[in-house]
């Protein structure tokens, strides 16, 4: 069965500066969603289920090929929980059906280097089985490089100190753009093509 490639969104900001409130607006009306909810915020939305079992999360992954939304609320070695949850991402969007999966707070899960396990496997070759995938970090300068050379847009919001240049060297959004976002604002850049955004708002 053919299925349409999925779509890597790179968000970056500094904390309360509208990451999660805008993926929410993304995904809240879809249907088969999967969060690694590491701050247990997604699992109080209606309609997604708190998972803290690893055992529960191998078996809806393993089986449910229709609607389901997942907030994954690790505990113990994040590091490892992190892993599982890519691997059953990956799992899920291959053999049960396409699906949108959100990583938040990722440098606390991956470093500048190249995406680690499962995690990796996820952002190179989710994207060609259906997966999409919004990647969340407050400094991307501590996360992933692999998530950053993988995505189709970037979605940044105020970010502050030498993390300004960071992210427009990576982005291609003139930094003075960057410096100058205020709180809830953000620019959106295709990264297929290099078009970038007027300053938006986020609405609520």
């Amino acid at each position: 069965m053919k299925t349409s490639d999925g779509k890597l969104f790179v968000i970056g900001g500094a904390s309360r500066s509208g990451k999660t409130a805008w993926t929410k607006k993304q995904v809240w009306k879809l249907k088969r969603v999967i969060v690694w909810d590491v701050e247990d915020q997604w699992s109080k939305i209606k309609g997604f289920q708190r998972i803290t079992s690893n055992a529960e999360l191998v078996r809806l992954c393993s089986a449910v090929n229709g609607p389901l939304k997942i907030a994954f609320v690790a505990g113990g070695d994040l590091s490892k929980a992190f892993d599982l949850w890519a691997g059953c991402v990956f799992y899920w969007g291959r053999y049960c059906g396409p699906c949108v999966a959100v990583a938040e707070e990722l440098a606390d899960v991956s470093t500048p280097a190249k995406a680690p396990g499962n995690w990796g496997m996820l952002i190179r070759r989710g994207l060609k089985r259906g997966i999409t995938i919004y990647a969340i970090s407050q400094r991307w300068a501590e996360a992933d490089k692999t998530a950053l050379g993988n995505a189709s847009r970037f979605v940044i919001f105020r970010v502050v100190g030498k993390d300004n240049k960071y992210m427009a060297e990576r982005s291609g959004v003139p930094v003075d753009t960057i410096t100058g976002l205020k709180p809830l604002h953000f620019v959106l850049v295709d990264a297929e093509s290099g078009a970038i955004s007027k300053v938006q708002k986020l609405k609520f």
